[in-house]
């Protein structure tokens, strides 16, 4: 845990000094969809090899489903509300 918060504080005191440079910052969001996309792609490799999951995918299929919509659902009316104090423009 003690690594993930100084690999995290490094990241965030380096990007504070990089703000500026908006050619580094396209790179990084670059970089960062390409490891999104790997640790996607290998979970769903994690999942397929598993023979268990694969046995009771439809229960968990549709227990996922069901996480997956109050999810989503959660997170854009947090980000309404969220949008609402504190982004919205004031007239």
């Amino acid at each position: 845990m003690v690594t993930v918060l100084v690999i995290m504080t490094a990241g965030t005191l380096v990007g504070y000094f990089l703000r500026n440079r908006p050619k580094i910052i396209l790179t990084n969001d670059k970089l960062i969809m390409a490891a999104v996309f790997g640790l996607l792609f290998l979970m769903g490799v994690a999942i397929g090899s598993n023979p268990t999951i694969i046995k009771k995918l439809p229960v968990l299929g549709m227990q996922a489903l069901v996480i997956a919509v109050v999810g989503i659902v959660g997170s854009v009316l947090a980000g309404g509300v969220v949008y609402y104090f504190f982004f919205r423009k004031k007239s």
